[in-house]
């Protein structure tokens, strides 16, 4: 049996997480006032199924209704086995017409041999437009024996008629924590032994789900000759050790083109483009926390580039070819983008107390600087602008009616930031893109 089957809960608990969720159905069964039709939504594998049929065993338990099914009787049994004849469960992604709902209404009139009758239908939204119009009045008004237990990894797609007669719970994806926590409990039961670093890898790669967590202790155990390690976990997964991005990165932000490309290239012989490109992104991501010689608008440019790189890897039919040129703009981040035009183009001001009067600002700052103390969104334009001042003239030059509505908007505060008698604004046209990415392409070679 797999260790995703194995240790699957069994009571409400022993399931990591979704403390709400629990919660709330958890009182209904104490309170006998059982809510007859659920829907549980949330990604893959992170215990809709199995609240599912925790529910049901605590709506059938002899003891019961329960939030503490006894796992021992007839009904307990029969439903943590998978033969119960009261509790049915449906795959909605192969059964999703018409004829298999109208199948469970000519089935709602008998009596179950427990409690309830409980169906459980897995990924609901996958039934046709005819099958939710036919199940639209039993979801309403179910006979009082029967409830519906409905699952989902995508709500979106299921009709709003159908989603205001159910109670509906969102559960989370799980943290990281809760899954190492969990994977070194089950390592504690099977007597594998695992590294925190190879387990915390496992959990991230999972994404929040705890059954792709178990299948890949479990893949990993097998592989592994002895202790999984943080290395193992990597060539069974093909996931860049973070090592191996800090040692990239520390070539990047000195500028070393020829150590940068070398170390990406050391990389992606052992990892795929595509792999290696989604974990920097990721390991920029969690830079961005920390604190290091990186300012966080510099952190900020970084990760936008390794997005970039990102979909070029995923778009591209030779993404080998981007390689060179993602690693080299990397390198000259400092020298591609203006770091004070960036907070100038988000309306940063930085904090002083210094008083500077009215008359002396346009002697002693720079008119963008003095624009986006007075009007930082003006001066987000203006930055983005070619703009030159002639005699008493500021002309500018935008590339959208948009923007130049907006400029024309401010003529007045801009002759006075700027010191002129007149504002003149002119949208420039595209006329050729072949001739606008020859220009594109020279000021790259210009850094």
């Amino acid at each position: 049996m797999s260790l995703a089957n194995k240790y699957r809960p069994r009571t409400f608990e022993e399931v990591v997480g979704q403390k709400f969720v629990k919660r709330v159905l958890e009182k209904a069964l104490d309170r006998k006032d059982i809510p007859q039709a659920v829907l549980l939504a949330g990604p893959r594998g992170i215990g809709k199924t199995t609240l599912a049929r925790i529910f049901a065993k605590g709506l059938n338990c002899d003891l019961g209704p329960t939030s503490k099914p006894c796992g021992k009787c007839r009904s307990c049994v029969e439903i943590d086995e998978g033969r119960s004849v009261d509790v049915v469960e449906i795959d909605a992604a192969s059964n999703r017409g018409i004829e298999n709902v109208r199948e469970i209404q000519q089935q709602l009139r008998y009596m179950p041999v427990s409690r309830y009758r409980v169906y459980i239908i897995d990924e609901v939204h996958m039934l046709t437009t005819e099958a939710f119009n036919s199940l639209l009045k039993t979801l309403e008004e179910p006979p009082p024996h029967v409830v519906f237990v409905l699952a989902t990894t995508d709500p979106q797609k299921m009709p709003p008629t159908v989603l205001s007669r159910l109670q509906k719970f969102n559960l989370k994806p799980h943290s990281v924590k809760d899954i190492v926590e969990r994977l070194k409990w089950v390592c504690s039961k099977e007597g594998i032994s695992a590294t925190d670093d190879a387990l915390r890898m496992i959990a991230e790669r999972a994404e929040g789900s705890m059954r792709d967590a178990l299948v890949m202790l479990e893949q990993a155990h097998l592989y592994s000759e002895g202790t999984i390690t943080e290395r193992e976990v990597s060539e069974m997964l093909g996931i860049v050790p973070d090592r191996l991005y800090t040692d990239l990165m520390k070539k990047v932000v000195e500028g070393d083109f020829s150590g940068a490309l070398s170390k990406a290239s050391d990389i992606t012989e052992r990892f795929s483009p595509f792999e290696f490109a989604s974990g920097l992104v990721k390991h920029l991501e969690k830079r961005l926390l920390k604190d290091d010689e990186l300012s966080f608008e510099e952190k900020v440019v970084l990760l936008r580039m390794a997005l970039d790189m990102e979909t070029h890897m995923r778009q591209s039919a030779d993404p080998y070819a981007w390689l060179n040129y993602d690693i080299a703009r990397m390198c000259a981040f400092r020298r591609v983008v203006n770091l004070d035009e960036i907070s100038r183009f988000l309306g940063y001001v930085p904090h002083t107390d210094e008083k500077i009067p009215q008359d002396d600002r346009t002697q002693r700052k720079d008119p963008l600087e003095i624009l986006t103390e007075r009007d930082p969104t003006l001066a987000g334009y203006v930055s983005e602008s070619d703009y030159t001042v002639e005699g008493n003239t500021l002309r500018i030059t935008v590339t959208s009616r948009l923007a130049a509505e907006r400029v024309k908007g401010g003529e007045a505060l801009l002759r006075e930031v700027f010191g002129v008698k007149a504002v003149e604004v002119e949208v420039s046209k595209v006329e050729n893109y072949r001739d606008l990415f020859e220009e594109i392409r020279k000021d790259w070679e210009n850094i």
